[in-house]
């Protein structure tokens, strides 16, 4: 009976289209992730890239351009007694993105900061400490490309429910002012 029922299930982003892709997906297609600089910068639109595209090759004259910046910092939260040294560091970045309509004009779509972090363990062994850092720049990546993809979509089936009148238009953001605290909107 459970089979049965499973394929009368619809995804929540609305109807499906001919080809079985709902509108939404088929926009999240659109989208091209602008060239982000440093490590983080790669694994974050490696991951954005996969994740809006679905694994497909992303398309060259594209509808939506998502710009984004990132900040980092490195946090200390457990000092060794005996040495003085971290044990433990987090890790925590910002970014501050503009989804961008091309085919309007450069219209902005949905613009703002979101941010993630992850903790990683301090060694002695100075190789060992990097590993962990890179290791904890790919999950934060990770993190950052998810929510980043639920902003986007959020947006676009916003604009997709509502119609094309009616949606405000955003101000620009300000990419060059520095943040105050990660998740800090005030």
């Amino acid at each position: 009976m459970t089979g049965f029922l499973g394929g009368c299930l619809q995804p929540v982003h609305g109807p499906r289209l001919a080809n079985g892709q709902s509108a939404t997906s088929a926009q999240l297609g659109e989208v091209t992730v602008d060239r982000i600089e440093g490590y983080l910068g790669y694994q974050l639109k490696s991951e954005l890239d996969f994740l809006l595209t679905g694994g497909a090759a992303p398309v060259r004259n594209s509808r939506y351009l998502l710009k984004i910046k990132t900040q980092q910092s490195k946090a200390s939260s457990i000092i060794d007694a005996s040495t003085g040294r971290a044990q433990i560091a987090t890790l925590q970045i910002e970014a501050v993105y503009v989804l961008v309509d091309q085919q309007q004009g450069g219209k902005i779509k949905t613009s703002g900061k979101t941010f993630a972090s992850a903790s990683f363990d301090r060694s002695q062994m100075r190789f060992a400490t990097l590993r962990a850092e890179r290791d904890a720049e790919e999950r934060v990546a990770k993190s950052l490309a998810e929510r980043l993809r639920i902003i986007v979509t959020t947006a676009l089936a916003r604009e997709a429910a509502s119609g094309a009148a009616g949606v405000p238009e955003l101000s620009a953001p300000d990419p060059d002012a520095p943040a105050r605290e990660p998740g800090d909107e005030n």
